[in-house]
């Protein structure tokens, strides 16, 4: 037994009990006891003295650190030239608390974070976390916001692609541009939303703007599909029934963004009216006169009535003021072509 670093049964339990308990404090002290016995008993004092000096090394970082000073605030480079035309690059603040859909919708969205977060344990296994998004449901539904909150979350820039904007140009001039955009999310980690892929599928225009969009789709699948970047892809359409089944398959899932039920009715007026009195309102009514809207619909008479809450100087935000903001939006909805 000469020569050996021991410790005893009672020593290791300690070791043991503390380094699964996470407790640093006690491991540190177990730790300082073996080595405390084995250099009173002479065992390999060089290696005694080599992890004495570690175990000084340990606590001299785990002793509190001033804290940093507070960080500059975070600026990015806009896109130039060209490319200014049908991108912009923000470092949006919206998180998933500010969010107010379907327990589905949120339930896919925190698989999505996770999936992310954890992005290195799934690939050590051979697997790639959730990362091409295809969002449908109708306009005003959350589904570009979602864009912004998930790059909020993950801590990254959101980058966005407006593809009605690709839509007017020539399609040598839209196929460069989309090339760009790529060529950005593979030198970077962002979240990429492009807007409206709808808008790149024209079934009522010309034969000839038919065929110069198809290939500006044609190219985007392709990019699509060949993309192998760190980033979040996140595509929307209002009418998923236009896109082919090629490109259906380019996408990890597809989320559903139905119109607001009653419960998320009530939601989007709570978040959108937070330090208001809502204690008079009569929720039933309000969800009733909101059925058919969407949330960007009943986020905007939220605050026509707030507004004229303030104006009246009224002490509460009544039933009545937002039952005839509603109304309103819905009769703006009659009007739209």
């Amino acid at each position: 037994m000469e020569g050996r670093l021991l410790a005893t049964a009672a020593q290791v339990k300690a070791l043991v009990e503390s380094h699964t308990a996470g407790d640093d404090a006690k491991f540190r002290a177990a730790l300082t006891e073996v080595l405390d016995s084995a250099g009173r008993k002479g065992d390999r004092a060089r290696e005694v003295e080599d992890l004495r000096a570690l175990l000084d090394t340990r606590r001299s970082a785990a002793r509190p650190q001033s804290p940093p000073p507070p960080a500059a605030p975070t600026t990015v480079v806009q896109p130039r030239g060209e490319l200014a035309r049908v991108l912009t690059v923000a470092l949006p603040r919206t998180t998933l608390a500010d969010l107010a859909l379907g327990s589905d919708v949120m339930a896919r969205l925190h698989r999505v974070l996770t999936e992310q977060r954890h992005a290195d344990v799934l690939r050590a296994r051979g697997f790639q976390p959730l990362r091409k998004l295809l969002l449908t449901g109708p306009s005003g539904t959350g589904k570009s916001m979602t864009a912004e909150v998930l790059a909020a979350e993950l801590a990254v820039p959101v980058f966005t692609a407006r593809l009605d904007a690709f839509a007017d140009l020539p399609a040598d001039d839209a196929v460069a541009q989309l090339s760009l955009v790529f060529d950005l999310m593979a030198q970077s980690r962002a979240v990429c939303l492009f807007d409206d892929v709808d808008a790149l599928i024209d079934p009522d225009g010309g034969e000839r703007s038919r065929t110069r969009l198809r290939d500006v789709l044609r190219a985007f699948t392709g990019f699509l599909d060949a993309d192998a970047s760190a980033g979040v892809l996140v595509v929307t359409t209002n009418r998923p029934q236009l896109l082919d089944r090629p490109l259906l398959r380019r996408f990890d899932t597809v989320v559903d963004y139905p119109l607001p039920s009653t419960g998320v009715v009530q939601e989007v007026v709570l978040r959108r009216l937070r330090g208001f009195d809502l204690s008079a309102v009569e929720w039933p009514r309000v969800a009733s006169t909101a059925s058919g809207l969407s949330h960007e619909q009943v986020s905007a008479a939220a605050t026509l009535a707030a507004k004229q809450c303030i104006l009246d100087g009224a002490a509460q935000v009544e039933t009545g003021a937002l039952l005839a903001a509603l109304r309103e939006r819905r009769q703006m909805l009659k009007m739209a072509p």
